[in-house]
């Protein structure tokens, strides 16, 4: 016989269970998407520009080094570098910054990459410095290994959780089919 009540009971609790656990996903989402733009801790940040200046210094010596090529394969060339105007071809500024070409002007990013390669120590102190100093909001972010392992746990459990409902509303269709 066609328990009614029964079916009713196990319907009910399966929609409970099912709602608590999308309630779950939805609440692991909202928290994925807040630990994405909580700024970084101060040090984290400072970190960062360290890592920036560092990457960005790095390319400077073979850039150099181009820029230097014909002094150095021809020494007895006319091609010394001379103090002159900053767009001169010959002027310090354009071998300071290793521009590749003779014709090659300065820009920002030639001089920033100079400047990071040889002073980078002095900046990144003097960078850190600033962070620690400047305005900065007050509810910051875990650190990025412990963000990341916090994302990578919730979408897991998201994913755990997305199949049980499945799996849940599938066992009820059979349920109410079996009982028909």
């Amino acid at each position: 016989m066609f328990d009614w009540l029964k079916i009713k009971s196990t319907l009910t609790d399966a929609r409970n269970e099912c709602k608590g656990m999308r309630a779950t996903i939805a609440h692991n989402k909202l928290r994925i998407e807040e630990l994405h733009s909580l700024p970084p801790p101060r040090d984290e940040l400072a970190d960062l520009i360290d890592k920036f200046i560092d990457e960005a210094g790095r390319i400077y010596p073979q850039k150099l080094a181009r820029s230097l090529e014909h002094i150095i394969r021809n020494p007895t060339d006319d091609c010394k570098p001379e103090f002159r105007n900053c767009g001169d071809e010959r002027s310090a500024i354009r071998v300071l910054t290793a521009t590749e070409h003779y014709n090659g002007n300065a820009t920002p990013m030639t001089i920033e990459t100079a400047l990071f390669c040889l002073l980078g120590d002095q900046i990144k102190v003097g960078m850190r410095r600033v962070v620690q100093e400047m305005e900065y909001p007050a509810i910051v972010g875990p650190a990025m290994p412990k963000r990341r392992a916090e994302i990578t746990r919730l979408r897991n459990e998201n994913a755990d959780l997305e199949a049980k409902v499945k799996e849940l509303e599938l066992a009820l269709v059979q349920t109410v089919d079996a009982n028909d």
